[in-house]
């Protein structure tokens, strides 16, 4: 978990970068983020299933049982996002650069609507994957010590 938090943290404190190394060229720069950003997902996919594994044989603690409820909750998300909001950016994108539509072409607004979604859902799973995380030292392993 602390990978795939850690790489989604490490990509939202560099985005503004690849944005501004990319200068005017804005659609590059989205098309090198939205390459990042579907890896860190499917990565995120990968860990979130090594961190159940390892999760599951420790249920015995109500600590571990919230952990595993907020992991799932954490694969659901990324989940939605490999399998339906990420078709949905795809199919929304205009043939165009998105700078290149007015704000109010529905074009470009119904691609912004996806985009901020996924954002939000993506916010949302590292929020849980954080509290995976935090409430790790407060579990208890085998036999009743922490």
């Amino acid at each position: 978990m602390g990978l795939w938090v850690g790489s989604a943290a490490g990509f939202a404190l560099s985005a503004p970068k690849i944005f501004a190394a990319f200068g005017p060229d804005r659609q590059s720069a989205g098309d090198l983020a939205g390459d990042i950003i579907y890896l860190l997902n499917n990565v995120g996919l990968l860990l979130g299933v090594g961190a159940l594994l390892t999760l599951l044989p420790r249920l015995r603690s109500g600590v571990n049982k919230a952990r595993l409820a907020l992991l799932l909750g954490c694969l659901g998300l990324a989940l939605t996002t490999w399998l339906y909001i990420f078709p949905q950016m795809e199919r929304a994108q205009p043939p165009e650069p998105i700078q290149t539509y007015a704000e109010t072409d529905p074009a470009r607004v119904e691609y912004n609507r996806w985009h901020t979604l996924s954002g939000r859902v993506y916010g949302a799973a590292m929020v849980l994957g954080v509290g995976v995380i935090v409430l790790g030292p407060f579990a208890e392993t085998r036999g009743g010590r922490r």
